[in-house]
């Protein structure tokens, strides 16, 4: 059974290592206006094949999603500029992301904003601080995250 969540089905995007098949390295937007938070997910990432793509505030993060066609989206909530409740209404009203996963990374704890956050088509909602680990897990529960090869 597949689970239908506000017309959209999960998705995970899976990049084939069959050496004849043309190889994808996927790729995920991290909007959050810390640089810190940016540094440490890019750091975490760096021994999976990922294209690690960063926007600083909600606008940049609308046209980020649209322009650069991300496989996957990191969004904090509190940001000048657009905050996270509005870049994630317009990226699901937008055709070109709306089947993007969106997990929102955020140090609000509020039930509330969770729930319309959830309701808005936020594929998750991740509490900061987390650990490293924890990131990978959901973030390869949305798309295929494959090591790097050691040289």
């Amino acid at each position: 059974m597949t689970l239908v969540v506000d017309g959209r089905l999960p998705r995970k995007v899976h990049y084939s290592a069959d050496p004849n098949a043309p190889l994808r390295t996927p790729a995920i937007l991290c909007i959050d206006d810390d640089p810190g938070i940016q540094s440490a997910i890019e750091m975490r990432l760096r021994r999976y094949n990922v294209e690690m793509h960063h926007a600083y505030y909600g606008m940049q993060g609308i046209w980020e999603s649209i322009r650069g066609n991300p496989d996957l989206i990191i969004l904090d909530v509190a940001m000048p500029n657009g905050d996270g409740r509005y870049v994630l209404r317009c990226l699901r009203a937008n055709h070109e992301t709306a089947q993007v996963p969106i997990l929102v990374l955020t140090g609000m704890r509020d039930p509330q904003l969770v729930h319309d956050l959830m309701m808005a088509g936020a594929d998750q909602y991740l509490r900061k601080p987390i650990s490293g680990d924890e990131l990978v897990h959901q973030i390869s529960r949305y798309i295929t995250l494959e090591k790097k090869q050691e040289e």
